[in-house]
């Protein structure tokens, strides 16, 4: 599958909407890696925020879930390498507030929490972000969400596990009930 194709397919999941450094990043070659990552730019509390907040958007199912496939590696790369200075500095601003948040909201980190509780406080501050974002621009966590979403979908696990893929597909068929599918096409 080609790249190109993969970043329309992840846009139309998201509902067309895509961050401008995301869709760069990606263009240029960013990519998920399985390797074990070694923070560069996130510190250990960052680091460790990351992993526990891709792993709640995107969690161990039958399938490897977002820290399986490298997205937290991918997120930092994408931060590190593509983003501007600024759009670097909101992203690790936003990290860090979400944690302190976190923190004041519950007493606990991100990544000290329960997986049930990390879901319900990801939820709530998923709820929180689409309403602010409808005021005033991209909000830290669908950005967040965005990134982990893209570093999962164009990884080879997302792309042939998750989503469909068949290199030279068959005949069009325009109205088949979804049952009979199953799963949506990765091209």
């Amino acid at each position: 599958m080609e790249r190109r194709e993969a970043i329309k397919r992840t846009a139309a999941l998201m509902g067309g909407v895509i961050f401008a450094p995301t869709i760069l990043g990606v263009l240029n070659g960013c990519t998920p890696s399985t390797e074990q990552w070694t923070p560069v730019l996130f510190d250990r509390n960052q680091a460790s925020l990351a992993k526990a907040l891709a792993d709640t958007i995107i969690p161990e199912t039958d399938t490897p879930g977002a820290v399986e496939v490298g997205v937290p590696g991918f997120i930092e790369k994408m931060v590190n390498e593509v983003y501007t200075e600024e759009q670097r500095n909101g992203f690790l601003t936003g990290l860090d507030l979400f944690d302190e948040t976190c923190k004041n909201s519950t007493g606990s980190s991100f990544a000290e929490l329960s997986a049930e509780e990390q879901y319900e406080y990801a939820s709530e501050k998923n709820r929180e972000a689409i309403e602010d974002e409808r005021a005033g621009g991209p909000q830290f966590f669908l950005i967040f969400k965005e990134l982990t979403m893209v570093g999962f979908f164009t990884s080879e696990v997302g792309a042939t596990q998750v989503l469909r893929y068949e290199a030279v597909p068959g005949i069009y068929e325009g109205c088949v009930p979804f049952e009979d599918i199953g799963r949506t096409w990765a091209t």
